[in-house]
């Protein structure tokens, strides 16, 4: 796997005075509508028609232009080297106004600040401690919905099934609680698919019309705000009860877990502070909640659904990764550290990761005019970052629509740092990635290890991309390992 780095002209300030290079238009668009019906219709076709043309595109969203940007040292450039420079763009407004300002969508002093303040919670110590947790939960899960689909010979669908997981995942290790867990399968399914529509094109009018569907998304999304502030509330007071205790039993034996309650991912966000000895106000918390749970659930569900389709349809890759699981774990439960050995295991999600990142599409917009590959980009332009057509460009990965986990024996580093994003990179890049390959990784041992895979003859699966992109339902019919 190896890439040629080009430099077509760094996003540079505009003020040097350069003639201007136009950007190479993109064919197709609508009278006043411009691009955005075909990128509602088939986002994709247009990230790769985009890629195609050139390293940087014009479209049209109604009246707004927006830059597509698929060279990748152009979007190093704006990740890494001019990331002060720009903020993060129309798609993390709308996310903004409806999940608030969490680490996720804030910029400048304050997502600097979150993410300092976040990053305890997702150290490799907290994402060890867990990762047992999320063992006993996939375990439970996979009893209460794969099992009695398995005894009454019914197909299940992977990609609704990997949802819930995730929810339930992301939701106990935030809170230690069933009874939340619960709560948030029930309210956080709606409020995705809403969320994913009004990120990809806000549109604010239509969401205003009293529509079932909107008033469904509204009745979710404040059933989850409720639970977030909830959560908040829970966590202070018993924060606060053992810190009470504490001082009541200064000088005697430590307070056991079952009386202060387990080590949660909130509980040591709550317990963060800054530099200057402040920690989180409980809106502030309120937001991360919203953030985590949208980020934590969606990446990690549509990579675990994808893979266990690409498994499916491979019965010798999937046999080939079940050893593997079974020698490295010898049946049980995975440690940190297992985890963390399973080479081909490893390979088959960097792939997926490849084919079908979760971000595949990112926006930024400049604070100021800016120049890239010879345009005038001027402040305040919508600039989107096509990570799905970095993802597949054949300069870096031959044959690039083809599934090859094996290309990641001996990969260039140049090439990887150059083409392959995830995760992001910079000082905005994903700060839970560690716990997202954790949950992937979990998650595949014990599907694996107790199940065999296969599609639903005639089954077709379609990649859906809105807020992250992830499979329409992945149906399988399941076999005893």
């Amino acid at each position: 796997m190896k890439g040629q780095l080009s430099n077509p002209g760094l996003a540079r300030d505009a003020a040097s005075g350069a003639v201007d290079v136009p950007a190479t238009p993109l064919p197709g668009a609508w009278p006043l509508l411009g691009h955005a019906p075909a990128l509602l219709r088939d986002p994709l076709r247009v990230l790769a028609d985009a890629g195609r043309l050139g390293p940087l595109t014009l479209a049209r969203l109604g009246p707004v232009r927006a830059y597509l940007v698929t060279e990748p040292t152009l979007i190093r450039t704006v990740l890494v080297r001019d990331a002060a420079d720009y903020d993060k763009g129309f798609q993390f407004d709308a996310l903004r106004g409806l999940i608030g300002d969490g680490v996720g969508t804030s910029g400048g002093a304050k997502h600097r600040r979150q993410k300092k303040l976040l990053r305890t919670a997702f150290d490799h110590s907290a994402v060890d401690r867990y990762a047992a947790d999320m063992a006993a939960q996939t375990a439970g899960f996979l009893d209460s919905r794969w099992a009695p689909a398995l005894a009454a010979d019914k197909p299940v669908d992977a990609a609704a099934d990997m949802r819930m997981l995730a929810m339930r995942l992301v939701t106990h290790s935030m809170s230690g609680s069933e009874v939340a867990a619960d709560e948030v399968m029930d309210s956080l399914p709606e409020l995705l698919s809403g969320v994913g529509r009004r990120a990809l094109l806000p549109v604010k009018a239509l969401d205003r019309v009293p529509t079932p569907g909107n008033r469904r998304f509204d009745r979710s999304l404040a059933s989850v705000h409720a639970l977030a502030d909830s959560l908040v509330a829970q966590h202070r007071l018993r924060a606060a009860i053992a810190e009470s205790g504490a001082e009541v039993q200064a000088g005697t034996e430590a307070r056991t877990e079952a009386e202060t309650g387990p080590q949660t991912l909130l509980s040591i966000l709550l317990a963060a502070v800054d530099e200057d000895g402040a920690g989180m106000t409980d809106e502030q918390a309120h937001d991360e909640i919203m953030t985590l749970l949208l980020a934590g659930t969606e990446t990690a569900a549509g990579v675990m659904a994808w893979t266990l389709n690409v498994l499916a349809r491979d019965r010798v890759l999937q046999q080939q990764v079940r050893d593997e699981v079974l020698e490295t774990t010898g049946g049980r439960p995975p440690t940190a550290a297992e985890l963390r050995g399973l080479a081909l295991t490893r390979r088959v999600v960097q792939e997926t990761l490849r084919l079908y990142p979760p971000g595949w599409i990112v926006g930024r917009r400049p604070l100021r005019d800016m120049r890239m590959a010879g345009t005038l980009v001027r402040a305040q332009s919508q600039v989107l970052l096509n990570f799905y057509g970095l993802h597949r460009d054949p300069t870096a990965f031959p044959e690039p629509d083809r599934f090859y986990p094996d290309r990641w024996l001996a990969p260039d580093p140049a090439t990887v740092a150059a083409y392959y994003l995830p995760f992001g990179t910079g000082p905005r890049g994903c700060l839970g990635e560690g716990y997202a390959w954790t949950e992937i990784l979990s998650a595949l041992c014990a599907v694996l290890t107790r199940f065999r895979l296969q599609p639903v003859p005639g089954s077709r699966v379609r990649a859906v991309a809105r807020t992250t992109l992830h499979p329409d339902s992945v149906p399988l019919l399941l076999t005893d390992a």
